[in-house]
Order: C-alpha cells, then structure tokens, then sequence
C-alpha cells in the first residue's frame, strides 16, 4: 500500500478526479475458496490510474487481510474490523481497541464453557479452544489463562471476535452488551458497538476533504448496509443479501463473475 499521494501524473485523469470507491472483500472481491479474479483487479487499478482512490472497507480486521490486498499500489487506505481500525495512506488514521479488562471477562467466560473464540487484532489472533486439528502458526497465540491478556498480552490491540455458531444464549447476551452481533457462515462476528463501515469511509473523506455524494460502495452483506445507504452511490453484488439489493442504487454481476469490473464499467471508470 502506498502513501495516499504516491501517484504519477501519468496516472491520474482529472475527469475522475475527487471520486472514491470503498470496497468489501468477503463476498465482494473473493468467495470462500477464490479471489481475487483477474479481471476485477485489472478494472480497479484502471479505475486507480485515472485517479480513483480505491479503498478496502471489511469486517476483517488487519491480520486477517491477505497480503495480496496489504501490498496492492491502488489500495489507497483500508476501513478495517468494521469500522474500529481506520488507515489511510498507510497510516493508521483511527483506532478503537477492545478493553483489556473486557478481553480477560470475554476470556473467562469462553474458558469455562470450552467454546472456541478469536480475538482478532492488528498483528496477531488469540484464541481461546483452539481447534487442535488446525495447524497453528506465529500469528496465533493461545490464551489458557483468564489473567493472559494482564500478565502476558497487556498491548493486544484487539479489534473484533468471531465465534462459532454453537455459542448460547447467555454467551451471546454477555458479548452483546460491548459489540454489535453480525452472523456469517462458518462463525458470528461481533464488532465493537459504535463502530461502523460508513463512520470508518466518512473519516477518510473528511481528511482528504472529498464529498461523500462522489463516493461508491460495493458490498454484499448486511455489515455493508451503512456504507451502500450512506454512500453517494450504492452498489450490491449479484450474490448480495436481498436486504441490501432493495437499499442499493444499483446491482451489478455476481462474486467471480465479474461483481467489480461490472460495477466499476456501470460507472464509467475503467
């Protein structure tokens, strides 16, 4: 990812100048086995050169963005963890970290009932009840203790969890107080309450003072539904939610068949 002005003259268009495209990745730009698609790619770094700027906008947070993304020229900035961890050109422009002393209660709570949750941060996942089938690598660190995160991980700068769907109630209902609850398949997300997409995509137009009526979002989920509603156009995947579809300005082609490069001809960028 370059510095936000690390562009040629060469590369800019002054026709497309001012315009900003915020895009999802989970359903966006990959599906669970593929993706990124060529042509996709392709579109947004023509788009890119004629002086979009191009930004990520996930639920993921930062360790779990592939780097194929991460070392992207056109990725301009990235709205992460939905919302809670903000870059722009590289540097981090916000962040919202989980209270270390709401991860060890979250922590204590998962260790007692033998359930699997990931802490997900910038640099690392920390798990609680790791599956043991998984091989584990240095980006994942077991917690086994309700006291780690004080004595061993008090710099965690954990953005969000994930779950699995055989979580309980009275689980759900503790987590809820602090995070905002989105279901996905395989596992739940929760994302810190506060925090959202179009707050993270309203602070970079707000730095880089442009007009949000000149900023797209394409998303297929319900965590895209503030920045497809609060963008100035919104644009769902042909695989979207029919939630989103019937808030969407427009509906462009389905995940790996062209959902991006369609979306981004539609409007006239590459």
């Amino acid at each position: 990812m370059r510095s936000i002005n690390d562009r040629t003259k060469n590369d800019c268009n002054s026709n497309l100048t001012g315009k900003t495209v915020f895009l999802d990745i989970d359903g966006t730009l990959i599906t669970d086995t593929e993706g990124p698609f060529d042509d996709d790619i392709k579109a947004i770094e023509k788009a890119w050169q004629r002086g979009v700027k191009i930004f990520l906008c996930t639920g993921r947070s930062l360790i779990q963005i592939a780097k194929v993304f991460l070392d992207a020229s056109w990725v301009d900035g990235i709205v992460a963890a939905g919302g809670a961890h903000v870059i722009l050109g590289g540097k981090t422009l916000y962040h919202n970290w989980v209270p270390i002393n709401l991860l060890c209660d979250i922590s204590a709570m998962f260790i007692s009932t033998g359930r699997r949750c990931n802490f997900r941060a910038d640099k690392f996942t920390y798990i609680v009840n790791p599956d043991s089938t998984r091989n584990s690598d240095s980006s994942k660190i077991h917690i086994t203790a309700k006291d780690d995160f004080t004595q061993k991980y008090s710099n965690a700068r954990v953005s969000m969890l994930t779950v699995d769907h055989s979580m309980q109630v009275n689980e759900r209902d503790f987590l809820l107080k602090d995070f905002d609850m989105y279901m996905q398949i395989p596992h739940i997300d929760f994302f810190i309450k506060g925090e959202g997409k179009a707050k993270g995509m309203q602070m970079i137009l707000d730095t880089l003072s442009m007009d949000r009526k000149d900023s797209i979002a394409i998303g297929d989920s319900l965590n895209d539904m503030d920045i497809i509603c609060k963008s100035g156009t919104g644009i769902a995947v042909g695989n979207a939610c029919n939630e989103l579809k019937a808030q969407a300005s427009w509906i462009s082609a389905t995940v790996g068949e062209g959902a991006v490069v369609k979306a981004l001809e539609y409007l006239g960028f590459c």
